[in-house]
């Protein structure tokens, strides 16, 4: 079931915003800032969204996180397993979120994603960001790169003494 039934417009329309704002970043290029921003903006939004859709009382299992994607969009020629691996298991090799977030980004992994996911479940909604919140693939991409994004914030690298959030360039 990728696309999700009596999906609230305000949340396509609050995710199309967002994009929409930051529509001339390059992602082979994303300025400082920016990685921060996608990584937290996309956890408030799939939590937001989830939570919704539980309330709503569809399946779970359809939104779950991939552990990893699945093999066909793993050999996709855009698909970069080298990035994967620096994301997925060597987080405490960014020095900040930010970095991480421009990375997954920059490295084309996540528009490659989008692409493949897509194409491999024959979901056109999800190559579009006015619409890929809509489909059930979408929480199941995000929610792994979220889960990436907890496995570095696990690695205590960015508390100071303070406890403050340092997400360096």
């Amino acid at each position: 079931m990728p696309r999700i039934p009596n999906f609230p417009p305000a949340y396509l329309e609050e995710h199309k915003r967002w994009h929409d704002a930051r529509e001339r970043v390059d992602p082979d290029r994303p300025p400082a800032g920016y990685g921060l921003e996608f990584l937290q903006f996309h956890r408030r939004f799939t939590r937001k969204v989830l939570s919704w859709y539980r309330l709503s009382g569809l399946d779970p299992r359809w939104v779950e996180p991939w552990d990893l994607p699945p093999e066909p969009i793993r050999r996709a020629s855009c698909y970069d397993r080298q990035a994967e691996e620096r994301l997925a298991r060597q987080p405490q090799t960014f020095a900040g979120a930010d970095e991480f977030g421009r990375f997954i980004e920059s490295s084309g992994l996540h528009a490659c994603l989008h692409q493949e996911a897509a194409d491999l479940f024959g979901d056109p909604d999800l190559s579009d960001f006015d619409v890929a919140p809509r489909s059930t693939l979408f929480y199941n991409i995000h929610g792994m790169l979220d889960r990436w994004w907890q496995n570095w914030e696990a690695s205590g690298r960015f508390r100071s003494k303070s406890g403050r959030d340092h997400s360096g360039p």
